[in-house]
């Protein structure tokens, strides 16, 4: 039974939780102890391009314990990216077995090597012993049978990694339906590495729901529902503590920063507004006019009109839990 708190990890979302969005989330809301950066993918090339490494400079850190994460299916390409981050000065990479896109996976990356345990057995040898850092997995059920990822779990106790992160959907659900806690329960039992939760933790009281079904539990990754909802994490870690009225201004302030974060590097409104615009269609769904604000920012063309709009909704908008 854990008695201490939960370890709370921001899930890597491509093109959305950049390192822009990570400084700005940690200079506005507290409760989430480590970040994993979106996806790196390895690269056959002698030299590693270092825009690869960009969203994981250690100068470019929100100031939480980052790990990055990588894709790809060739030992020596993956062994290469790992030192390049050692040389950044990581001791953790985590190897995405989980990425739900076809186009991906069709490449056997991602999600797309679950049904392939001896391939997965002979990279993690290689890369196990050759590695300089410690080697965790994400992964889900399987492509389109839950049976794949069970099929996989001896390779995996195979090796000393340092966690398994778990998202009990398969890639053809990609995010529909709910999630499987039953098949959840069966990979936790039969893994012997520690174990991440990841999947649908939306509000408190699943959260709430996930961590009494599974009490030996302490880490539990965060996506869509965080970035819905930045103060989920807050709400888990002292769920006695509601502000419901501050809410509204914090959005207003977080939003500015990270704004004024993708006008200072991208150039010209339309990628700004590109950023913002997925922004929101997470962060509307807490507001009680989000709908509608969302609808009139999906038709903005100007950054100063976009603003005005955000503006506009946000003085007159509620925080709905």
């Amino acid at each position: 039974m854990t008695t201490s708190a939960p370890t709370l990890i921001l899930a890597p979302m491509r093109g959305i939780t950049t390192m822009h969005y990570r400084q700005a989330f940690v200079r506005h809301f507290q409760g989430l102890d480590v970040e994993m950066a979106p996806f790196i993918p390895t690269v056959n090339a002698e030299r590693i391009n270092p825009k690869l490494l960009k969203d994981v400079l250690p100068e470019n850190n929100s100031g939480l314990p980052l790990i990055p994460q990588i894709i790809g299916n060739n030992a020596d390409d993956f062994v290469q990216m790992n030192i390049a981050l050692h040389d950044l000065g990581y001791n953790e990479v985590n190897w995405n077995m989980g990425c739900p896109h076809k186009p991906i996976r069709r490449k056997r990356r991602g999600s797309g090597l679950l049904p392939y345990p001896d391939t997965v057995d002979t990279i993690l040898d290689q890369v196990c012993e050759r590695s300089p850092v410690k080697i965790s997995v994400k992964v889900r059920l399987g492509v389109a049978d839950k049976s794949e990822l069970m099929k996989l779990i001896p390779v995996l106790n195979k090796y000393p990694l340092s966690e398994v992160i778990v998202h009990p959907r398969t890639a053809e659900q990609m995010y529909d339906g709910t999630v499987d806690l039953d098949a959840f329960e069966e990979a936790f039992q039969a893994l012997e590495q520690t174990v991440c939760y990841n999947g649908d933790i939306n509000d408190l009281a699943f959260f709430q729901s996930v961590e009494k079904r599974f009490p030996t539990i302490g880490r539990f990754m965060l996506g869509r529902g965080l970035l819905a909802n930045p103060f989920l994490c807050e709400e888990i870690k002292t769920p006695h503590v509601r502000k419901c009225d501050s809410y509204i201004p914090r959005i207003r302030d977080f939003h500015e920063d990270l704004v004024s974060r993708y006008e200072a590097v991208l150039h010209g409104d339309h990628p700004v507004l590109g950023k913002m615009k997925e922004f929101w269609t997470y962060q509307t769904l807490h507001l009680s006019n989000g709908r509608k604000m969302f609808k009139k920012l999906k038709k903005a063309q100007r950054l100063g009109n976009y603003k005005d709009i955000v503006t506009e909704f946000l003085a007159e908008a509620d925080w709905t839990p």
